[in-house]
């Protein structure tokens, strides 16, 4: 469970390191551990790709598996 959050953690730590990870934390609300073990719900990834759209400065849809 909660493949697309661990990806989504997974590529803002890549590209945003250790802060941008704890970042996602914070404004999210859920730690990376509690991440993996949530179900994928759209709300969840919605609300998850927000933050990360914000962290990153850029569409973290294009980094994602699938992606434009």
């Amino acid at each position: 469970m909660g493949l697309t959050l661990n990806e989504i953690y997974k590529i803002v730590t890549d590209k945003a390191g250790f802060k941008g990870r704890m970042r996602l934390a914070v404004r999210t609300g859920v730690s990376r551990t509690k991440a993996e073990e949530m179900a994928d719900t759209p709300e969840i990834i919605a609300k998850f790709k927000k933050e990360a759209d914000e962290i990153l400065g850029q569409d973290i849809d294009k980094f994602l598996r699938g992606g434009k």
